[in-house]
């Protein structure tokens, strides 16, 4: 072979091997970001690695470690095995911003710890349009950050399994853009010591069950479980099942704002609550079916707005029982 053209096959070769990506990255506490950040060469931290990692592909944790606040621009699963500590303790600003449209991201075993001067944990920003990115966060801890635990603030789908979210302004927060709502799948969420909120929803459609929001402070409008829509055109739109509502100014919360808010509550408990163990204002509906409401300042409260009991929820133990219209239906 030719001198020129074995010289052009070494630099292409080397062209190639430079600019390779990984499906599968990794990180280390004695990685290198200078590394290729596979698992026989971790990098340091997740923001590199992620730059290393082919669209669709995983970084994974090999050791506990802080390994900094990131941005995620394409799909990728971001994964710390239970056996590791993998933290993000960011000084300001937020410790993971999803910023990308159409794709499919996993947040998977994190520690984020906003005690530091961290505004939210996890936010979601999307691109231009975030018309069809899933966002899944899964067995994650979010604590002490000043703004969200989860901030969801544009149009897409977030799903969410076993989450503790603790001492955050609030816990979860969904929202959508301008005529595009976002849906919400939330499964075992602890949503505990809260400043304000546990789950808050304006432009969205959301599932949760099987979780639990306790508040902070009770004296300051806490509210466990509101679907708020706070601008008009908005539909803040949840559902609940087995959940539990305790020691927060309102456990579920329905209306009160500008926008169109529905409440379908299920099989559930609001207690302690100083204000209303469930309660519905202006251009809120709550249909409540086979739930226990105790010790609450009112157990069940209407003060505009729709309220509809089954009747077989077991209202009793509450200063005030009922407040406001309740109007009952049975099973078709």
């Amino acid at each position: 072979m030719p001198k020129i053209a074995v010289g052009v096959l070494v630099v292409v070769l080397v062209s190639v091997s430079l600019f390779a990506q990984n499906n599968r990255s990794a990180v280390s506490l004695t990685g290198n970001d200078a590394a290729t950040c596979t698992v026989p060469d971790p990098c340091r931290t997740f923001d590199v690695a992620i730059s290393k990692t082919n669209a669709g592909g995983e970084v994974i944790v090999l050791s506990s470690a802080g390994y900094g606040p990131f941005t995620v621009n394409k799909s990728v699963s971001i994964i710390s095995p239970p056996a590791y500590h993998a933290a993000l303790a960011p000084a300001s600003g937020d410790a993971i911003t999803v910023n990308v449209d159409n794709a499919v991201v996993v947040l998977r075993g994190l520690t984020l710890n906003g005690s530091f001067g961290g505004v939210n944990g996890i936010t979601f920003t999307g691109g231009a349009t975030a018309s069809n990115t899933r966002v899944y966060v899964e067995n994650c801890v979010i604590n002490g950050f000043s703004n969200n635990g989860v901030n969801f603030a544009r149009n897409g789908m977030l799903f969410i399994s076993e989450l503790v979210a603790r001492e955050n302004s609030n816990a979860v927060f969904v929202d959508g853009s301008a005529g595009l709502p976002s849906n919400a799948s939330i499964d075992h969420a602890l949503m505990e010591g809260n400043v304000n909120n546990g789950l808050l929803i304006d432009n969205a459609t959301v599932t949760i069950r099987d979780s639990v929001a306790e508040a902070l402070d009770a004296t300051n409008g806490s509210v466990g479980f509101y679907a708020r829509a706070i601008s008009s055109g908005m539909t803040a739109d949840l559902s609940a099942d087995n959940c539990q509502a305790a020691h927060n100014s309102y456990g579920f919360l329905s209306g009160g704002s500008n926008g169109a808010a529905r409440l379908m509550l299920s099989n559930s408990a609001a207690s302690a609550n100083l204000a209303s163990g469930i309660a519905v204002f202006s251009n809120g509906t709550v249909r409540a079916s086979n739930n226990t409401v105790t010790r609450n300042q009112y157990g069940l409260y209407q003060s505009g707005g729709l309220f509809e009991s089954r009747g077989n929820n077991t209202v009793r133990g509450n200063t005030v029982e009922t407040s406001g219209t309740i109007t009952t239906f049975g099973p078709l």
